[in-house]
């Protein structure tokens, strides 16, 4: 019998060591050690409790906030988590919960008192009437434009640290429009126009009268004449309707600016200077090298989803309307604005809450019809042949059927005895 060689185990190759770098500084020679950086492992905080998994970021974030300031150890740490994720866990909503009606009768009530509120205090000079329920209503419906739409504009550093360059980029922002510097005279039978450059209103507004009357010279195709009043312009044979339109037009014509942006007003706040403007135009703001992105904000809560996106969209949705019942003492759970936010917002497009928004949109003749015009809404489904599937809620309701709901969503299977 042959004798097997022991196997043998072969050696690492042995990595080359690195030379030390040197220096020469003068005569003398310096030995440079090379530098070792250890980053040292991070490890956790605090012990995972039970359930902590489940709780989200935010609260997380809050929890560890809380244990960070009052500077607890582990052991004091461990219970406070675990009472905070069996409370969390205690107010999650059950399966099957009707939370579209509960967040209907939340936003609906506040919304009765806003309108008592309106007519309680019509007439009293200090209130603003009807503000609240209109601009709810205003949210809700979707609409394309904001009544009154402001924006609140927050500059760089250094701009917003003083309230004079502030003044001058807000007066600058202003939408200045030639029938705001000027004022016109017409000679019909001769087939004149004088026109008049305001100077007081010029000086207001920071528009020079040179750059005026070269847009006017363009603009009506006709170099006037220097007069007592103004300029003169003759317009000859020209009809007089063309003139008229080339008139209306100059006046309509923007020396500079933004458009859209009537008014604006420098305030102080956490110790900057910040732009209030009546009106708004957030694409045009926001290309302005001067301007603060990610502070820059307006209420029109459509100019925001079609600028930002339609999740930008529904945050708008939700801070607006949420804060606009806080302005009038109305406390609310942020949650049911967040679900009605959500139907708004869900098919990628703001829809209001009305027969033109998300009512026409749903599949169920049914539901269109329970919402506004029943008639009109059974006979387009009734001519283009369409089926009720009885799925939702409200067409449950009408035809007298359990809704799938609660209790409704479970089916009971029942075994028989077994011969």
């Amino acid at each position: 019998m042959k004798k097997k060689k022991p196997v043998q185990k072969q050696k690492a190759p042995k990595k080359p060591k690195e030379k030390a770098k040197t220096k020469t500084k003068g005569k003398k020679s310096v030995v440079e050690k090379p530098i070792l950086i250890t980053i040292p492992r991070p490890k956790p905080k605090y012990t995972p409790a039970p359930g902590m998994e489940d709780l989200p970021q935010q609260i997380l974030g809050e929890l560890f906030a809380v244990i960070e300031a009052k500077k607890w150890s582990d052991a004091k740490a461990k219970p406070f988590i675990e009472k905070a994720s069996q409370q969390f866990q205690k107010n999650k909503v059950d399966s099957g919960e009707a939370v579209g009606i509960i967040a209907a009768q939340s936003l609906g009530e506040p919304g009765t008192q806003l309108t008592l509120r309106t007519k309680h205090f019509a007439g009293a000079a200090e209130v603003s009437v009807g503000s609240g329920i209109q601009r709810v209503e205003e949210i809700v419906d979707g609409r394309s434009k904001a009544k009154y739409p402001v924006m609140t504009i927050h500059l760089k550093e250094p701009l917003n640290k003083s309230r004079a360059e502030t003044e001058k980029f807000a007066k600058g922002l202003i939408d200045v429009r030639m029938g705001d510097v000027l004022k016109t005279h017409e000679d019909l039978a001769e087939n004149i126009v004088i026109i008049q450059p305001l100077e007081e209103e010029m000086k207001e507004k920071g528009v020079e009268p040179p750059e005026i009357l070269e847009k006017i010279n363009k603009q009506l195709g006709v170099n006037g004449r220097k007069k007592k009043l103004g300029y003169e312009y003759s317009f000859g044979r020209t009809p007089l309707l063309k003139v008229r339109r080339q008139l209306l037009k100059l006046l309509d014509l923007r020396t500079k600016g933004i458009r859209g942006i009537e008014k604006t007003i420098v305030i102080e706040e956490n110790n900057e200077f910040i732009i209030k403007t009546s009106g708004s135009n957030l694409k045009a703001i926001l290309k302005l090298p001067e301007i603060d992105l990610e502070k820059t904000i307006t209420n029109d809560v459509k100019e925001i989803s079609t600028v930002l996106g339609i999740e930008a969209g529904r945050q708008a949705i939700v801070s607006e309307l949420y804060g606009t019942l806080k302005e009038n003492d109305i406390a609310i759970d942020i949650r049911h604005v967040m679900l009605l936010a959500d139907l708004m917002t869900f098919s990628g497009e703001i829809k209001g809450i009305v027969r033109t928004g998300i009512t026409k949109g749903k599949e169920s003749p049914f539901a269109r019809a329970a919402f506004e015009e029943t008639t009109k809404h059974l006979l387009e489904a009734a001519f283009k042949g369409e089926r009720e599937h009885l799925q939702g809620v409200v067409e449950n309701i009408i035809v007298g059927q359990p809704i799938k709901v609660g209790t409704g969503r479970v089916e009971l299977v029942m075994k028989g005895k077994t011969k």
